[in-house]
């Protein structure tokens, strides 16, 4: 796995690189997998849209498609730093996995720390905000809840397989 370690506005951000090999044959295991943690600064929340349009487009999705799940990976980050509050002790960050699988794409976000409120994270399965994403067409599937006691969101955008011209 390869790392890249930025300094940005004084906050660092770290990201990782992994290609993988599936090793079924159902492809349960990722093809590629990037895992970032970033801070709670717009402009770094600005690479995770980046980090899954450029998952989009190596699994060969449609420019439109890229943009709209760029576009809710970043809402879905915001909404996950929104819970955390803004504590100065604790700075939340998130941390944003974009794993390419042969028929589809999954984006995790969870967030760093426990809110305090815990009764207000995102629990269950497509909640308001999920149904927007998905009734925008911005995403195929979204699934929410904890790991770790933490808040976690998952979009999902399948990708059609190409046909064979044979």
């Amino acid at each position: 796995m390869a790392y890249t370690i930025a300094q940005t506005a004084g906050r660092r951000a770290t990201s990782g690189w992994q290609s993988l090999m599936p090793t079924d044959s159902e492809h349960t295991t990722p093809v590629v997998q990037i895992v970032s943690w970033l801070h709670n600064d717009s402009r770094l929340l600005i690479g995770a849209g980046v980090i899954a349009g450029h998952s989009a487009q190596q699994a060969g999705l449609p420019e439109e498609a890229q943009e709209h799940l760029a576009t809710a990976t970043k809402e879905a980050c915001g909404e996950l730093l929104a819970l955390a509050g803004s504590d100065p002790k604790s700075p939340a960050e998130v941390h944003v996995t974009a794993s390419r699988f042969a028929d589809r794409i999954e984006i995790t976000i969870q967030l760093s720390i426990a809110p305090a409120h815990a009764g207000h994270h995102p629990d269950g399965r497509d909640g308001k905000h999920g149904d927007k994403l998905m009734k925008e067409g911005l995403v195929d599937e979204v699934q929410r809840g904890t790991r770790d006691g933490r808040p976690s969101i998952v979009l999902i955008k399948y990708c059609r397989p190409v046909k064979s011209k044979t």
